[in-house]
């Protein structure tokens, strides 16, 4: 079983907020695969912020044409 330290929340929360789609989505199949070896409250932690990100990439489509982020929120 796989736990995540403070540090190792810290770099995977960062990492998620500037992922590009293609990014995202390797790491949604990757959290996918690996649910079995991660602890819940970890899973739980990324599956948050994966699904943060994909709701912000959604909003940028709908609300600029692009998944670019044009800063705000």
């Amino acid at each position: 079983m796989v736990k995540m330290s403070k540090e190792d929340r810290e770099y995977f929360a960062a990492g998620v907020k500037t992922a590009n789609p293609l990014e995202l989505l390797a790491a949604w199949e990757f959290v996918t695969v690996m649910k079995k070896n991660i602890c819940k409250p970890d899973y739980k932690f990324m599956v948050s912020h994966l699904g943060q990100r994909s709701e912000r990439l959604l909003r940028n489509v709908v609300e600029n044409g692009s998944f670019e982020d044009k800063g705000g929120r």
